[in-house]
């Protein structure tokens, strides 16, 4: 692959997140979601004073959920170049990235789905609500594959200039990986901090996944760029 076509995907991704987030915070009111206290009725009431924009959401982010697959290529790409022999740990990453994309794609759905209809009974709204919520915040299943990777690559490399993967990086990512665990606590509480709209299981998780692939793409494509230098000096 390509220098060029790397930094082509990770702008890609980057600006497919951007487009995910605004949609979550502006169309589908879903930043942070509905208190998971609310009845049948109230959730009923939510979709229904939110139809259009929730359907509308739910659209965009059928063209912008899947941000994750050309990050986690250009991560297994970058990846590989540091290992000798299989690239498994790449392999890893990958495979962890691809997978985690489906439990950002899902959420939307089952919320557009929830709009979909409103007149159906509130008891099947507050089902598809919820299904789409607790998908959002609790699915930590793949994230730990992807970056363990990472963080074991960045801390065991020998030293390369053109790395994307530093070791503060990698510190940062087991750092980022703990705190995305916390989130399976929401099927436990419905109040508090570790509730689905609490700080521990929303709003922490939300602020460092954002960051964290921000600053991995930024060092990927600086190190994209070292790379392209490196090899038009030869």
């Amino acid at each position: 692959m390509t220098e060029r076509a790397q930094t082509i995907m990770i702008w890609w991704g980057l600006i497919l997140m951007v487009i995910y987030g605004f949609a979550l915070w502006g169309l589908l009111d879903m930043m942070p979601p509905p208190p998971a206290t609310l009845t049948a009725d109230e959730v009923a009431a939510f979709y229904t004073a939110n139809n259009f924009k929730i359907r509308l959401g739910a659209m965009v982010t059928s063209w912008t959920s899947a941000f994750m697959v050309p990050f986690s290529v250009v991560a297994a790409v970058q990846l590989a170049r540091l290992e000798k022999g299989v690239p498994v740990w790449s392999i890893l990453q990958f495979a962890g990235g691809i997978l985690m994309s489906i439990f950002l794609v899902l959420p939307p759905i089952f919320w557009g789905i929830a709009a979909f209809s409103p007149d159906r009974p509130p008891e099947v709204t507050k089902l598809m609500h919820e299904i789409g919520t607790l998908t959002l915040v609790t699915t930590d299943q793949f994230y730990i594959f992807q970056m363990v990777a990472i963080v074991v690559i960045s801390l065991t490399q020998k030293v390369d200039a053109d790395s994307p993967f530093p070791r503060w990086i990698g510190y940062f990512t087991a750092w980022a990986a703990l705190m995305f665990e916390v989130g399976a606590i929401a099927f436990m509480l419905k109040k508090g901090p570790f509730s689905w709209n609490g700080i521990f299981v929303f709003w922490c998780p939300l602020t460092i996944f954002g960051t964290w692939v921000t600053v991995v793409s930024v060092s990927m494509l600086l190190a994209i760029g070292r790379q392209r230098r490196r090899a038009s000096a030869y």
